[in-house]
Formats: C-alpha cells, structure tokens, sequence
C-alpha cells in the first residue's frame, strides 16, 4: 500500500534535519566511489554540484530578493534548504575527495557554455 505525503507531512525541520542526515551518512559511500573517479571526471562532479547548489540557493534567495520576508518566516521552505544543506555537504565530499587523490583543482578548470536555440 502506498503512502501519500499528505497522510503525514513533515515539518520544514524535519524535513532540512533528514536531507542533512542523509548526506552526512552519505559520505562512506559517496567518497569511495569519487575516489574511482579520474580527477577530470572528479572536477566536473563538483562543477556540476556548485551549479545545483547555485540553483537551489536561487530558490532559498528568492523572497528575500523580492523584498519579502525571510524563507525561514515564510515556512514551506524545509525541503529548499534541506537540500541547501544536502548539496553542500556533498561538495565537502568531492573536494575531500581531490585533496585526498592529490587532485590540483586548477588543472582541471570546468567552463560551461550555453547556446540559446530559437
């Protein structure tokens, strides 16, 4: 039998708590498997992961920027900085993961280019 959310919804801090928890216990296995990576394919992880973080803080941002009141204030904004916090913590563990394979970030700069199609 499946489960609806709205059965039993977590609060915005349950919700930031369990996406820290998750990527904390995470880490075992998320640096193994980066420590399989070559260090370009490592440097394009964590590009790609500083990208959704950008995203995501975006999101978070929003009512600030818009002259409203704090995410925090707002509520509904458990998930957005769950995965602020989830996200950042995987970045620790990709650049751990350089440091720890002797990786030289700057020698494996990722550049993005985006074409915009009409």
């Amino acid at each position: 039998m499946s489960r609806d959310y709205d059965d039993d919804p977590m609060t915005d801090d349950e919700l930031q708590w369990a996406a820290k928890h998750i990527s904390e216990r995470f880490e075992e296995h998320d640096t193994r498997f980066l420590g399989l990576l070559t260090p370009e394919q490592r440097a394009e992880h964590l590009h790609a992961l500083r990208r959704l973080y950008e995203h995501i803080d975006r999101i978070w941002e929003a009512p600030k920027q818009a002259g409203g009141p704090h995410p925090v204030e707002l509520g509904g904004y458990g998930a957005v900085a769950g995965l602020r916090d989830m996200v950042d913590t995987l970045i620790g563990h990709a650049e751990q993961a350089q440091v720890d394979a002797g990786d030289v970030p700057e020698n494996y700069l990722v550049r993005t280019t985006v074409e915009l199609v009409d």
